[in-house]
């Protein structure tokens, strides 16, 4: 897929870091038992698959995907989104300041000189935009960042950032990461999150089109939700499978219908659950670009191949209970 604004060509989804595949010393809530080797190996296998596109954060993925690139020779040849300016127990952190600091880290953990893709990870609409888009357009003109985003950042607020900056003759913001997904969000499952899905989000997807931006969406799966991992009319599967973070952001009457259609369309194309929720993604006129965490790279084939399935409009909003 070609992005405005990047001159390297990106893979219909990226390898998310958040995952066994990355996790190391810095990252225990992610316990895994591979090995570095073992988790080397898995990637080499999505790099031959063609997926060199991957998403990381000052928090998580880049110490581990920094040494992989560099044991293979290829730091220069991946296409890396990472993000800055998470919040910690004691500030929100989106200043300046913490956006330079975190900047800065993240070349040192990559071993690169430049980032493809920067996002800031999370807002704070009391922090005015003038003090953070010069910061992003400096970096930008100095060849450090290819193009700059916002992830959990509202439509409203990068509106505004975008207004600002063609003001002042400055680059805009050219992507978002927001959660999207088949299923609903009925509440925000982590706190400092941001959805584009639902009616209520109907002009804000507009925008987007309006804008060629793309969608790097995350919790495509919706924790689980709409994996297949429980059947539509098993809720007390769904009891068990979900995490609370899970049942409090998608666990409704309207997500288990569309579970149930999942479900349906799945049988008719000889398909699993997953991949027509992944394939849901792909038929969007938005260019939605799934960050997907996975063990293995069988999961990353499903995916692939959810992403050359064609849906028609009909089945897409069929599957959203939309037009009824």
């Amino acid at each position: 897929m070609k992005i405005k604004g990047l001159e390297k060509e990106l893979a219909p989804i990226m390898v998310g870091t958040s995952s066994v595949l990355f996790t190391d010393e810095t990252t225990p809530w992610i316990p895994t038992n591979l090995t570095r080797e073992e988790q080397f190996a898995v990637v080499d296998e999505l790099w031959d698959m063609g997926l060199r596109c991957f998403d990381c954060s000052a928090g998580y993925g880049e110490n581990t995907l920094g040494a992989y690139l560099d044991s293979r020779k290829r730091t220069n040849e991946a296409v890396i989104l990472t993000k800055g300016c998470h919040p910690n127990p004691y500030r929100k952190r989106v200043t300046s300041f913490d956006l330079l600091s975190d900047f800065y880290d993240s070349l040192a953990k990559l071993k690169r000189d430049h980032i493809d893709i920067y996002m800031l990870h999370r807002d704070d609409p009391d922090v005015p935009v003038s003090e953070i888009i010069p910061t992003l357009d400096r970096l930008k003109r100095e060849g450090k960042i290819g193009i700059y985003g916002a992830s959990n950042w509202s439509v409203a607020r990068m509106q505004e950032a975008n207004r600002f900056a063609a003001e002042n003759g400055m680059a805009p913001f050219q992507a978002i990461s927001p959660h999207y997904s088949l299923a609903h969000q009925i509440a925000d499952p982590w706190g400092g999150g941001v959805s584009i899905t639902g009616p209520e989000h109907a002009a804000d997807r507009e925008w987007i089109i309006k804008e060629d931006m793309p969608v790097f969406a995350y919790s495509s799966m919706s924790c689980g939700f709409i994996s297949g991992a429980f059947r539509s009319d098993d809720r007390a599967g769904a009891e068990r499978f979900l995490t609370p973070p899970g049942k409090k952001g998608y666990f409704a009457d309207e997500n288990f219908e569309r579970l149930r259609r999942a479900e349906e369309l799945a049988e008719k194309y000889d398909v699993t659950v997953a991949q027509i929720a992944m394939a849901w993604l792909f038929n969007q006129e938005m260019k939605v670009i799934p960050l997907q965490g996975g063990e293995n790279a069988r999961m990353y084939r499903q995916t692939l191949k959810a992403a050359e399935m064609k849906l028609s409009r009909e089945e897409v909003d069929w599957l959203d209970l939309r037009g009824e």
